[in-house]
């Protein structure tokens, strides 16, 4: 689902693999999603959320949107 559009985000340059790249205007093309940026962010979302549940997020990450289980020990 994407994010709103209504208040600044901060920005980054990211370099992808050909094979990763050409995924994510597959996805956009299919119209699961918008842009690139909301592939990268549900990527992203989805890393936190299992690096949440397996215990290996850093402890200063705060519980990730959809988190359902505790932090197990790390």
């Amino acid at each position: 689902m994407p994010l709103s559009r209504s208040f600044p985000m901060p920005t980054r340059t990211v370099k992808l693999t050909d094979r990763l790249n050409t995924y994510i205007e597959a996805v956009v093309a299919s119209g699961r999603y918008v842009d690139a940026d909301d592939v990268i962010r549900e990527g992203l979302r989805l890393l936190a959320l299992r690096e949440w549940e397996d215990g290996t997020a850093p402890a200063s990450v705060p519980l990730p949107a959809g988190a359902t289980v505790p932090r197990q020990a790390a």
